[in-house]
């Protein structure tokens, strides 16, 4: 049942509107924000993070490696 304290709905931005609009904003930061229950959580997206970071490290290492390689070739046919 409504409560029949509550202010009412208008078609423009009353009590009523301004009460939801402050009751979303603290609601979509919870929903916005990744929150960790448990260890596993915790342990997930830290592993997932690692795993991001060598892949970048993997890729920059090998594109170094062409590079050299390219300018030894470069040099040695020439």
């Amino acid at each position: 049942m409504a409560d029949p304290n509550a202010p009412e709905h208008s078609e423009g931005f009353g009590p009523a509107e301004d009460a939801d609009a402050t009751r979303q904003g603290q609601h979509s930061q919870s929903n916005d924000t990744p929150t960790d229950v448990n260890m596993n959580a915790v342990v997930a997206r830290e592993q997932a993070g690692t795993l991001t970071l060598m892949g970048k490290n993997f890729e920059a290492n090998a594109d170094r490696r062409n590079k050299i390689f390219d300018a030894i070739v470069n040099k040695t046919i020439t």
